[in-house]
Protein backbone atom coordinates (compact mmCIF):
# COMPACT_ATOMS: atom_id res chain seq x y z
CA UNK A 1 0.00 0.00 0.00
CA UNK A 2 1.08 3.46 -0.95
CA UNK A 3 -0.19 6.74 0.62
CA UNK A 4 -0.07 10.40 -0.69
CA UNK A 5 -0.02 12.82 2.29
CA UNK A 6 -1.15 15.97 1.07
CA UNK A 7 0.50 18.10 3.97
CA UNK A 8 3.98 19.11 3.19
CA UNK A 9 2.78 22.50 5.38
CA UNK A 10 2.17 20.78 8.00
CA UNK A 11 5.45 19.15 9.33
CA UNK A 12 4.06 19.06 13.13
CA UNK A 13 1.98 15.64 11.49
CA UNK A 14 4.71 14.16 10.20
CA UNK A 15 5.75 11.99 13.08
CA UNK A 16 1.77 10.68 12.84
CA UNK A 17 2.18 9.60 9.26
CA UNK A 18 2.21 5.02 8.60
CA UNK A 19 5.35 3.83 8.95
CA UNK A 20 3.97 0.59 8.07
CA UNK A 21 3.09 1.54 4.18
CA UNK A 22 5.15 3.48 1.57
CA UNK A 23 4.34 6.99 1.54
CA UNK A 24 4.75 10.82 0.12
CA UNK A 25 4.43 13.70 1.11
CA UNK A 26 3.19 16.35 -0.90
CA UNK A 27 1.99 20.09 -0.91
CA UNK A 28 0.71 22.56 -3.94
CA UNK A 29 2.67 25.11 -5.04
CA UNK A 30 2.18 28.70 -4.36
CA UNK A 31 -0.03 29.14 -7.04
CA UNK A 32 -2.76 26.75 -6.21
CA UNK A 33 -1.31 24.14 -8.56
CA UNK A 34 0.79 20.18 -7.98
CA UNK A 35 4.54 20.38 -9.83
CA UNK A 36 5.00 18.01 -12.76
CA UNK A 37 7.84 16.20 -10.50
CA UNK A 38 4.59 15.87 -7.54
CA UNK A 39 2.56 14.67 -9.89
CA UNK A 40 4.76 11.80 -11.42
CA UNK A 41 4.51 10.66 -7.69
CA UNK A 42 1.65 9.80 -7.54
CA UNK A 43 1.33 7.18 -10.34
CA UNK A 44 1.11 4.04 -8.11
CA UNK A 45 -0.59 6.09 -5.19
CA UNK A 46 -3.34 3.83 -3.70
CA UNK A 47 -4.82 6.38 -1.26
CA UNK A 48 -4.67 10.16 -0.31
CA UNK A 49 -4.70 11.41 2.87
CA UNK A 50 -5.81 15.09 2.95
CA UNK A 51 -5.07 18.12 6.03
CA UNK A 52 -6.35 21.61 4.24
CA UNK A 53 -4.56 21.64 0.52
CA UNK A 54 -7.13 20.83 -2.01
CA UNK A 55 -8.32 17.22 -3.90
CA UNK A 56 -8.20 18.81 -7.57
CA UNK A 57 -8.85 17.96 -11.12
CA UNK A 58 -5.10 17.76 -11.98
CA UNK A 59 -4.37 15.68 -9.07
CA UNK A 60 -6.80 12.66 -9.06
CA UNK A 61 -6.10 12.47 -12.71
CA UNK A 62 -2.24 11.39 -11.77
CA UNK A 63 -3.59 8.80 -9.47
CA UNK A 64 -5.00 5.85 -11.95
CA UNK A 65 -4.66 3.54 -8.91
CA UNK A 66 -6.19 5.62 -6.21
CA UNK A 67 -8.84 3.74 -4.57
CA UNK A 68 -9.76 6.30 -1.37
CA UNK A 69 -9.18 10.45 -0.58
CA UNK A 70 -9.30 10.03 3.22
CA UNK A 71 -9.81 13.28 5.11
CA UNK A 72 -8.22 13.92 8.21
CA UNK A 73 -11.21 16.27 9.77
CA UNK A 74 -15.31 16.78 9.36
CA UNK A 75 -14.87 19.38 6.42
CA UNK A 76 -14.35 18.86 3.03
CA UNK A 77 -14.28 21.79 1.14
CA UNK A 78 -10.95 21.42 -0.43
CA UNK A 79 -12.13 17.76 -2.03
CA UNK A 80 -13.44 18.12 -5.79
CA UNK A 81 -16.10 15.63 -4.67
CA UNK A 82 -17.54 15.14 -8.42
CA UNK A 83 -14.08 14.64 -10.05
CA UNK A 84 -13.53 11.95 -7.37
CA UNK A 85 -17.10 10.23 -8.19
CA UNK A 86 -16.18 10.53 -11.68
CA UNK A 87 -13.74 8.31 -11.39
CA UNK A 88 -15.03 6.05 -9.02
CA UNK A 89 -13.34 7.10 -6.05
CA UNK A 90 -14.69 7.50 -2.81
CA UNK A 91 -14.23 10.58 -0.56
CA UNK A 92 -14.11 10.01 3.25
CA UNK A 93 -14.04 12.47 6.29
CA UNK A 94 -14.40 11.60 10.45
CA UNK A 95 -17.72 12.20 11.28
CA UNK A 96 -17.36 12.69 14.83
CA UNK A 97 -13.92 12.83 15.52
CA UNK A 98 -13.39 16.22 16.96
CA UNK A 99 -16.88 16.54 18.33
CA UNK A 100 -15.80 16.68 21.79
CA UNK A 101 -12.98 18.96 21.23
CA UNK A 102 -15.31 21.95 19.51
CA UNK A 103 -17.64 21.02 22.02
CA UNK A 104 -15.46 22.02 24.46
CA UNK A 105 -13.84 24.90 22.35
CA UNK A 106 -17.35 26.10 22.12
CA UNK A 107 -18.52 26.12 25.76
CA UNK A 108 -15.20 28.36 26.51
CA UNK A 109 -16.08 30.58 24.41
CA UNK A 110 -19.62 31.01 26.22
CA UNK A 111 -18.12 30.93 29.30
CA UNK A 112 -15.95 33.71 28.28
CA UNK A 113 -18.48 36.00 26.88
CA UNK A 114 -20.83 35.58 29.35
CA UNK A 115 -18.03 36.98 32.65
CA UNK A 116 -15.95 39.09 30.32
CA UNK A 117 -12.98 37.02 30.85
CA UNK A 118 -10.54 38.50 28.21
CA UNK A 119 -11.46 42.05 29.58
CA UNK A 120 -10.91 40.93 33.21
CA UNK A 121 -7.60 39.24 32.34
CA UNK A 122 -6.32 42.95 30.92
CA UNK A 123 -7.38 45.11 33.09
CA UNK A 124 -6.05 42.83 36.00
CA UNK A 125 -2.87 42.58 34.45
CA UNK A 126 -2.67 46.04 34.23
CA UNK A 127 -3.08 46.65 37.81
CA UNK A 128 -7.00 48.38 37.02
CA UNK A 129 -8.83 46.50 39.75
CA UNK A 130 -11.32 48.06 40.28
CA UNK A 131 -12.51 48.92 36.25
CA UNK A 132 -11.90 44.81 35.82
CA UNK A 133 -14.67 45.22 39.26
CA UNK A 134 -16.87 46.95 37.45
CA UNK A 135 -17.55 44.20 33.85
CA UNK A 136 -20.24 42.74 36.45
CA UNK A 137 -22.46 44.84 34.80
CA UNK A 138 -22.17 43.25 31.61
CA UNK A 139 -21.66 39.50 32.82
CA UNK A 140 -24.09 36.48 33.87
CA UNK A 141 -24.68 32.96 35.08
CA UNK A 142 -25.42 30.80 32.66
CA UNK A 143 -27.78 28.99 34.43
CA UNK A 144 -31.16 29.91 33.85
CA UNK A 145 -30.05 31.29 30.48
CA UNK A 146 -31.11 30.10 27.28
CA UNK A 147 -28.98 28.16 24.52
CA UNK A 148 -29.61 28.31 21.03
CA UNK A 149 -28.49 25.64 18.65
CA UNK A 150 -28.24 25.65 14.84
CA UNK A 151 -27.41 22.40 14.33
CA UNK A 152 -27.76 19.53 17.04
CA UNK A 153 -25.42 16.77 15.42
CA UNK A 154 -22.26 15.19 16.39
CA UNK A 155 -20.89 19.01 18.26
CA UNK A 156 -24.26 20.47 18.73
CA UNK A 157 -25.24 17.81 20.84
CA UNK A 158 -21.75 17.75 23.21
CA UNK A 159 -22.10 21.13 22.98
CA UNK A 160 -25.84 20.76 24.64
CA UNK A 161 -24.77 17.88 27.44
CA UNK A 162 -22.20 20.62 28.61
CA UNK A 163 -24.20 23.11 28.63
CA UNK A 164 -27.13 21.16 30.40
CA UNK A 165 -24.11 20.45 33.34
CA UNK A 166 -24.65 24.43 33.78
CA UNK A 167 -27.82 24.01 33.72
CA UNK A 168 -28.95 26.12 30.77
CA UNK A 169 -32.04 26.05 28.98
CA UNK A 170 -31.80 24.15 25.36
CA UNK A 171 -33.58 25.41 21.88
CA UNK A 172 -32.14 24.00 18.70
CA UNK A 173 -33.10 24.21 15.36
CA UNK A 174 -31.85 21.33 12.29
CA UNK A 175 -32.91 21.14 8.86
CA UNK A 176 -32.73 16.99 10.12
CA UNK A 177 -35.14 15.21 12.26
CA UNK A 178 -32.92 14.55 15.28
CA UNK A 179 -33.79 11.34 17.28
CA UNK A 180 -36.40 12.00 19.70
CA UNK A 181 -34.63 10.00 22.45
CA UNK A 182 -31.44 12.27 21.56
CA UNK A 183 -33.76 15.26 22.22
CA UNK A 184 -34.92 14.46 25.15
CA UNK A 185 -31.58 13.72 27.02
CA UNK A 186 -30.57 16.68 26.65
CA UNK A 187 -33.91 18.47 28.01
CA UNK A 188 -34.24 20.42 24.14
CA UNK A 189 -36.59 22.02 22.43
CA UNK A 190 -37.08 22.47 18.80
CA UNK A 191 -37.67 26.57 17.88
CA UNK A 192 -37.88 27.55 14.35
CA UNK A 193 -34.74 29.66 13.24
CA UNK A 194 -36.24 33.15 13.82
CA UNK A 195 -38.01 32.55 17.05
CA UNK A 196 -34.44 30.89 18.19
CA UNK A 197 -32.59 33.96 17.14
CA UNK A 198 -34.94 36.05 19.19
CA UNK A 199 -35.09 34.22 22.57
CA UNK A 200 -31.85 32.83 22.79
CA UNK A 201 -29.06 34.69 25.00
CA UNK A 202 -26.04 33.00 23.22
CA UNK A 203 -26.61 31.27 19.86
CA UNK A 204 -24.14 28.87 19.31
CA UNK A 205 -23.71 27.99 15.27
CA UNK A 206 -23.04 24.04 14.90
CA UNK A 207 -24.04 23.11 11.19
CA UNK A 208 -22.30 22.08 8.52
CA UNK A 209 -21.10 24.63 5.24
CA UNK A 210 -22.92 24.01 2.31
CA UNK A 211 -24.53 26.25 -0.75
CA UNK A 212 -27.90 26.47 1.80
CA UNK A 213 -26.04 27.33 4.96
CA UNK A 214 -23.56 30.04 2.96
CA UNK A 215 -23.95 33.66 4.44
CA UNK A 216 -27.04 31.90 6.85
CA UNK A 217 -26.53 34.42 9.23
CA UNK A 218 -26.74 37.69 8.06
CA UNK A 219 -27.77 41.48 8.79
CA UNK A 220 -31.58 40.46 9.19
CA UNK A 221 -30.64 37.40 11.25
CA UNK A 222 -28.49 39.51 13.60
CA UNK A 223 -31.35 42.24 14.06
CA UNK A 224 -33.47 39.75 14.90
CA UNK A 225 -30.86 38.83 18.33
CA UNK A 226 -31.19 40.49 21.33
CA UNK A 227 -29.02 43.79 22.23
CA UNK A 228 -27.57 41.42 25.28
CA UNK A 229 -27.06 38.34 23.19
CA UNK A 230 -24.12 36.68 22.46
CA UNK A 231 -23.20 34.44 19.00
CA UNK A 232 -20.40 31.65 19.25
CA UNK A 233 -19.44 29.92 15.73
CA UNK A 234 -17.04 26.97 15.77
CA UNK A 235 -18.20 25.62 12.52
CA UNK A 236 -17.50 27.44 9.15
CA UNK A 237 -16.49 31.13 8.54
CA UNK A 238 -18.83 31.91 5.71
CA UNK A 239 -21.93 30.67 7.53
CA UNK A 240 -21.95 34.25 9.40
CA UNK A 241 -21.82 37.74 7.18
CA UNK A 242 -18.34 39.02 9.17
CA UNK A 243 -18.92 42.24 7.82
CA UNK A 244 -22.91 42.22 9.04
CA UNK A 245 -21.26 40.84 12.36
CA UNK A 246 -18.69 43.44 12.75
CA UNK A 247 -21.21 46.23 12.25
CA UNK A 248 -23.88 44.99 14.64
CA UNK A 249 -20.60 44.70 17.41
CA UNK A 250 -19.35 48.02 17.11
CA UNK A 251 -23.11 49.50 17.10
CA UNK A 252 -23.68 47.69 20.08
CA UNK A 253 -26.70 45.54 18.44
CA UNK A 254 -25.01 42.45 20.08
CA UNK A 255 -23.34 42.04 23.08
CA UNK A 256 -20.27 39.83 22.02
CA UNK A 257 -19.10 36.90 19.67
CA UNK A 258 -16.72 33.64 20.34
CA UNK A 259 -15.47 33.04 16.47
CA UNK A 260 -13.06 30.26 15.68
CA UNK A 261 -13.40 30.25 11.75
CA UNK A 262 -13.74 32.80 9.05
CA UNK A 263 -14.47 33.11 5.53
CA UNK A 264 -10.92 33.47 4.31
CA UNK A 265 -8.14 31.21 6.94
CA UNK A 266 -5.52 32.46 7.55
CA UNK A 267 -7.62 35.36 9.28
CA UNK A 268 -7.22 38.39 6.69
CA UNK A 269 -5.40 41.62 7.72
CA UNK A 270 -8.90 43.62 5.97
CA UNK A 271 -11.22 41.03 7.84
CA UNK A 272 -13.85 43.27 9.79
CA UNK A 273 -14.03 41.29 13.27
CA UNK A 274 -10.17 41.72 13.93
CA UNK A 275 -10.92 45.57 15.26
CA UNK A 276 -14.44 44.93 16.27
CA UNK A 277 -15.66 45.44 19.97
CA UNK A 278 -16.78 42.66 22.15
CA UNK A 279 -15.67 39.81 19.91
CA UNK A 280 -13.25 36.86 20.83
CA UNK A 281 -11.26 35.22 18.06
CA UNK A 282 -9.13 31.75 17.78
CA UNK A 283 -7.68 30.68 14.99
CA UNK A 284 -9.45 27.58 13.79
CA UNK A 285 -8.44 25.60 16.84
CA UNK A 286 -11.27 24.18 18.09
CA UNK A 287 -11.49 20.62 16.99
CA UNK A 288 -7.02 20.41 17.15
CA UNK A 289 -6.31 19.46 20.88
CA UNK A 290 -3.30 16.45 20.87
CA UNK A 291 -6.20 13.93 21.50
CA UNK A 292 -8.25 14.87 18.77
CA UNK A 293 -5.56 14.71 16.15
CA UNK A 294 -4.17 11.65 17.46
CA UNK A 295 -7.89 10.17 17.17
CA UNK A 296 -7.89 11.63 13.98
CA UNK A 297 -4.89 10.06 12.06
CA UNK A 298 -6.38 6.38 14.09
CA UNK A 299 -9.23 6.70 12.58
CA UNK A 300 -8.00 7.19 9.08
CA UNK A 301 -5.45 5.01 8.72
CA UNK A 302 -8.31 2.55 10.11
CA UNK A 303 -10.63 3.21 7.01
CA UNK A 304 -7.54 3.36 4.73
CA UNK A 305 -5.93 0.16 5.26
CA UNK A 306 -9.66 -1.47 5.39
CA UNK A 307 -10.31 -0.37 1.46
CA UNK A 308 -7.11 -0.99 0.28
CA UNK A 309 -6.02 -4.08 1.92
CA UNK A 310 -9.05 -5.56 2.64
CA UNK A 311 -11.44 -4.48 0.17
CA UNK A 312 -13.71 -3.52 2.63
CA UNK A 313 -15.98 -0.93 2.05
CA UNK A 314 -15.06 2.40 2.95
CA UNK A 315 -16.71 4.41 6.29
CA UNK A 316 -18.31 8.17 6.06
CA UNK A 317 -18.12 8.71 2.03
CA UNK A 318 -19.60 11.94 1.46
CA UNK A 319 -19.58 11.75 -2.47
CA UNK A 320 -22.55 9.28 -2.73
CA UNK A 321 -20.12 6.28 -3.94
Amino acid sequence: MKIAYLMKDRPDYFHRLDESAQYVIIGQEPDGSYSQQTLEELADVDALIVSNQPVTEQLLAACPKLKIVQRTGVGYENLDLEAAARRGVPCCNLQGVNKESVAEHGMLLILALARQFVEAQELTRQGRWQEAKQLNQQSFELKGSTLGIVGLGDTGSNLARRARAFEMQIVYNDVRDIDPEIVESLGARYMEKDQLYAEADIISVNTTYNPSTDGMIGARELALMKPQARLVCCARGNIIDEQALADALNAGRLAGAGLDVFSSEPISEDNPLRNAKNVYITSHIAGVTEDAIARSFAWAHENVRNVVEKGEKPRWVVNGL
